[in-house]
């Protein structure tokens, strides 16, 4: 099942919504688009990287 990501989802103002066919990928790509677009970096922070996972949902 595929999975998704949308930084609304995590409060903020922001339209992305990233599609993977696993959590990993997701949240790969989520911390690729949150470093360029939002100027954060989920990698260097766990608490937010955590809580990136936990806004990752089944499609």
């Amino acid at each position: 099942m595929a999975k998704t990501f949308e930084c609304r989802h995590g409060g903020i103002v922001c339209r992305a919504k990233i599609r993977g066919e696993s959590e990993d990928e997701v949240v790969q790509k989520a911390a690729a688009h949150a470093k360029e677009k939002h100027g954060v970096d989920l990698l260097q922070a766990r608490t937010l990287a955590r809580y990136a996972v936990s806004l990752v949902r089944d499609e």
